[in-house]
């Protein structure tokens, strides 16, 4: 029997390497309003977090101006900016193989989400995908994965398991009463994550199935 009956999946970082990216589209929009761009570290400690709010938390009342210009130079790069994290695609397809009820609980808009997934033919493997708009709140609260395991018919939280590369995805499992995973191919700092005690630490993801089997 499988120790987890839903596996739900963190996008950005975790299944799809967007983060070079994102950073990309961070720097170009700071340069083009302000001349200037802001510490990549700075920037890594928001992914996870919506557009909206980390912009709103560091130029308050500039954030809808700046969200345009990030949403256009991003969107008009995505396809072949991305790329997927070795062994994920054979990862997803094992559990999906398993039985294993997979949803992605990410902070990205669900439709650029969604393009994602395509690209890499992962889309099929997943019964949903929740992006910023499922939830009023977001990471590092709970409401997100408590909406997926409604979404999903999840009752038992024992059977859920969150698999994510940021802080805010070991606390958002954290506050919604799950087991966490964390991974080792995050551009957050390792002690970061380690500091924030996810249940699981995985450095490849096939290390993965062990935690499922």
């Amino acid at each position: 029997m499988n120790k987890f009956k839903y596996v739900f999946f963190d996008l950005d970082g975790t299944l799809i390497d967007t983060v070079p990216l994102i950073l990309e589209s961070f720097d170009y929009t700071f340069l083009h309003h302000f001349g200037e761009t802001r510490p990549k570290k700075e920037t890594i400690s928001y992914i996870g977090m919506p557009l909206m709010d980390h912009l709103k938390d560091i130029y308050p009342g500039k954030e809808e101006e700046l969200a345009k210009t990030y949403r256009d130079y991003n969107e008009r790069k995505h396809d072949n900016s991305i790329a997927i994290f070795i062994g994920i695609y054979d990862l997803i397809k094992a559990l999906y193989e398993k039985g294993i009820v997979l949803g992605v609980v990410t902070s990205k808009r669900q439709e650029l989400a969604i393009r994602g997934l395509r690209i890499f033919n992962l889309m099929d493997y997943f019964l949903f995908v929740n992006g910023s708009e499922a939830s009023e709140k977001h990471k590092p609260d709970g409401e997100p994965l408590i909406k997926a395991m409604e979404r999903a018919g999840a009752k038992n939280k024992e059977e859920v398991l969150y698999v994510g590369d940021s802080p805010l995805d070991i606390l958002c499992a954290k506050n919604a009463g799950v087991k966490s995973a964390a991974v080792a191919w995050t551009y957050s700092p390792i002690s970061d994550l380690r500091r924030v005690e996810p249940d699981i630490f995985i450095e490849r993801p096939v290390d993965l199935l062990k935690h499922i089997t």
